[in-house]
C-alpha cells in the first residue's frame, strides 16, 4: 500500500548543483525502485542554519513529496544517514490538509459551502431566550 510522504533533507551549502542533484537523484531512485512515484521535488537553496551542525552554519534544503510503500522509508533515510553529505534530514506523513496544501482545502470548502447555500433555500432560525433570574442584593443579604 503506497503512503504519501514528505521527506526534507539539508545538504552541505559547499556541494556544488551537480553533486546535490546527484544525491537527491540517489533518494528519488531509491523510491522508484521501491515501487512509489515523485509527487514534488523543491529545492529550496542554500539558507542560514539556526546552529552548526557538523561545523557547518550554511545548508541546502531540499523537499521530496512522494509516495511509496512504508518500508521504503527506513532505506532513504539509511542512505541520508550514512552520506556524509546529508547534515540533517526528517520524513513525515504526508496530509494535503496541513501546510502548504491547507489554502487549497479551504478554497475548496469555501467552494462547496457556496454551491450547498445556492442549492437551499435560506431558512430563518428562531433562538429562544430564556428569562434572566433575578437577583436581589441588599445590606443583610436577604430578599427583600
Amino acid at each position: 500500500m503506497l503512503t504519501d510522504y514528505e521527506t526534507l533533507f539539508i545538504v552541505r551549502a559547499d556541494l556544488g548543483e551537480n553533486d546535490t542533484a546527484a544525491l537527491t537523484k540517489g533518494v528519488t531512485d531509491l523510491i522508484v525502485a521501491d515501487g512509489g512515484s515523485i509527487i514534488e521535488q523543491d529545492n529550496w537553496g542554500k539558507k542560514r542554519l539556526a546552529y552548526p551542525i557538523r561545523k557547518q552554519k550554511y545548508g541546502a534544503y531540499i523537499l521530496l513529496r512522494y509516495s511509496a510503500p512504508g518500508a521504503s522509508i527506513k532505506k532513504i533515510e539509511r542512505n541520508l544517514r550514512l552520506n556524509e553529505s546529508a547534515l540533517k534530514y526528517m520524513t513525515v506523513l504526508f496530509d494535503g490538509a496541513a501546510g502548504r496544501g491547507a489554502a487549497l482545502a479551504k478554497k475548496l470548502e469555501e467552494e462547496a459551502s457556496k454551491e450547498n447555500s445556492t442549492d437551499s433555500p435560506k431558512t430563518s432560525e428562531k433562538t429562544e431566550t430564556l428569562p434572566e433570574e433575578k437577583t436581589e442584593s441588599s445590606s443583610n443579604g436577604k430578599p427583600e
